[in-house]
C-alpha cells in the first residue's frame, strides 16, 4: 500500500531559497529604482539608475543582492552606471513590452545572457529574437558583453519570459511567441528554448495554435510563466488573454484556454502569478488613442485601467474574476518580488509617468484579502512608467526538491514500512519543521 507523504517546511527568514537575491535590485521607469532587503523587510527608493524607459527593462543582481548591471534591451548599464564595455547596440527596445530579460548560464557564476525582442514600429527595422553574452569577470569585474545579437528569431512579438527546468541540472527555460517559422506573419507559436551548462541551445522546442483568421494577435503584452513552472499567461492587447499548461520536463505548451475580459477597459497588458501559482493577476486598459488628436491621447482622463485576480483552481476560470482596482489610469506591467508581493507600474498616458508603484501584499489570498494598495512605493522625485523588470519566475517559487529525490516536487510516495531520511540544506537564518498529514514528526517516527 502506497502512501503519499507531503513534507511541510517552514522558513522564520524569507520564503523561497532558490536565487531569491539575484531579483532584488530593479531599475525600471523614468530613472526609477527600488532595493528589496528582505533581511530587514524594507524597500529602499534608487535614484541613481541612467534608465529612461517607456516599458522594458531587465536588471539582475549576485547572490547577495548587489547589483550587477541593468538593460531597457539596447544599453547595459554595470554596477557603478556607467555603459558596459560593448554594452550598446543591442536588438531590444525601450517600447518593447518586455525589452529584455536576463539568465544566468547554469552552474556558472560569471556568464550571463541577455534575451532581447524589439518593438514593431512601422518606421523601424525590426530584428525579432536575439541573445547576447556578459562575462562578469571582464573590466575589473564590471562586465563586458562579449558576444552580441545572435539572432534566435527574424521575427518575435514584445514578450518573453523563463523560468527553471529543474534542480538537479538547472537548466532554464527561456520562452518567446512568434510565428510558425519565426519570420513576420500570423503570431501563432511559443519557442522554449533550453539554456544549459553549455550555453543557449538553438534548436527550440515549438507548441503552436491556430486561431481563428478573424483574430489579429497583437506583438503588445506580457508573457508570464508561473513560478511552479505549470502554467502559461499571454496578454494580446486587442484580443484579451490566454491560459496554458507548460510541461517544465519538456518545454510543451498544451490546453489552450481563451480568458476574454468584458467591460470598457478589456486590454489585456501586465500579468503575474501568484508566488504559489494559484491565481493570475491581470492589468487592463481601454487603449485609447487619437492619431489626428495627439494631445488627446496624452491626457490622463481618457485612460482607463482595471487590475483583475483570476482563481485557476475554480472550476469556471474565466467566471472566477475579481476587480481589484479600477480607475484613471493606462496600462502598467506587474511583477512579483523577493518579498512575496506582487508590484505594479503605474502611469497616467503612454508619456506621463507617476511617482509611485502600487502593490498586491498578500496575492496567495483571493479577492480583497490580497489586500491591494496603490500609491504604496514613493519613487519621488523619479517616475514609474508602463514597464518593471521581468525575471526568471522560479525565483519566486514556493515549491522546491525539499525531500531530495531529484525531482521538483514536495510529493515523496513510500510504501508501507520504508524508511527515508528528511534532510535540508542547511541555511543560515532558517528553521525547519516537518510534518505528515499537518501533524509535527518527530526526530524518529
Amino acid at each position: 500500500m502506497k502512501k503519499n507523504i507531503l513534507l511541510a517546511l517552514f522558513f522564520l527568514v524569507g520564503f523561497n531559497i532558490y536565487a531569491q537575491s539575484e531579483a532584488s535590485t530593479w531599475y525600471f521607469g523614468y530613472n526609477s529604482g527600488i532595493k528589496f532587503d528582505l533581511a530587514s523587510n524594507s524597500i529602499t527608493s534608487l535614484s541613481d539608475g541612467k534608465l529612461n524607459t517607456f516599458e522594458g527593462c531587465a536588471t539582475i543582481s549576485d547572490e547577495f543582492g548587489d547589483l550587477l548591471f541593468y538593460t531597457d534591451g539596447t544599453t547595459v548599464w554595470n554596477r557603478n552606471h556607467d555603459i558596459m564595455n560593448n554594452g550598446s547596440g543591442l536588438f531590444g527596445d525601450p517600447s518593447s513590452t518586455q525589452s529584455a530579460i536576463i539568465v544566468p548560464k547554469p552552474n556558472n557564476e560569471n556568464i550571463y545572457y541577455i534575451f532581447t525582442v524589439d518593438d514593431h514600429n512601422n518606421n523601424e527595422a525590426h530584428f525579432g529574437l536575439n541573445y547576447s553574452e556578459v562575462d562578469i569577470t571582464l573590466d575589473g569585474g564590471l562586465g563586458e558583453v562579449t558576444t552580441k545579437n545572435v539572432n534566435l528569431l527574424n521575427d518575435c512579438s514584445e514578450k518573453i519570459t523563463a523560468v527553471l527546468k529543474d534542480c538537479i541540472t538547472n537548466s532554464i527555460w527561456v520562452i518567446a511567441y512568434a510565428s510558425v517559422d519565426g519570420n513576420p506573419g500570423d503570431l501563432d507559436t511559443f519557442y522554449a528554448y533550453e539554456v544549459d551548462s553549455a550555453g543557449v541551445q538553438n534548436k527550440p522546442v515549438k507548441s503552436t495554435f491556430k486561431l481563428p483568421s478573424s483574430i489579429f494577435i497583437d506583438y503588445r503584452g506580457y508573457l508570464k510563466l508561473s513560478p511552479d513552472g505549470t502554467k502559461v499567461a499571454i496578454s494580446h492587447v486587442s484580443n484579451g488573454m490566454y491560459l496554458y499548461d507548460f510541461d517544465v520536463a519538456t518545454g510543451i505548451v498544451s490546453n489552450q484556454l481563451p480568458i476574454p475580459i468584458s467591460g470598457f477597459a478589456n486590454k489585456a497588458y501586465g500579468l503575474e502569478f501568484s508566488p504559489n501559482s494559484e491565481l493570475l493577476y491581470v492589468s487592463t486598459y481601454n487603449d485609447f488613442s487619437d492619431n489626428s488628436n495627439p494631445q488627446a491621447s496624452e491626457d490622463p482622463n481618457n485612460h482607463e485601467s482595471k487590475l483583475i485576480q483570476y482563481n485557476l483552481l475554480a472550476t469556471d476560470i474565466v467566471n472566477s474574476a475579481l476587480t481589484l482596482d479600477d480607475r484613471r489610469l493606462f496600462r502598467g506591467g506587474l511583477q512579483l518580488a523577493p518579498n512575496g508581493k506582487i508590484y505594479r507600474a503605474l502611469s497616467a498616458t503612454y508619456r506621463q509617468g507617476l511617482p509611485y508603484l502600487a502593490v498586491i501584499n498578500n496575492p496567495n489570498e483571493l479577492g480583497p484579502a490580497s489586500n491591494y494598495q496603490h500609491n504604496a512605493v514613493n519613487l519621488s522625485p523619479n517616475l514609474s512608467s508602463q514597464g518593471l523588470p521581468p525575471f526568471i519566475q522560479s525565483f519566486f517559487n514556493t515549491k522546491i526538491d525539499i525531500i531530495k529525490n531529484s525531482k521538483s516536487t514536495i510529493n515523496l510516495d513510500l510504501c508501507e514500512n520504508d524508511t527515508y531520511t528528511l534532510a535540508a540544506d542547511n541555511i543560515a537564518g532558517a528553521t525547519y519543521t516537518w510534518s505528515m498529514n499537518g501533524l509535527p514528526l518527530t526526530d524518529k517516527c
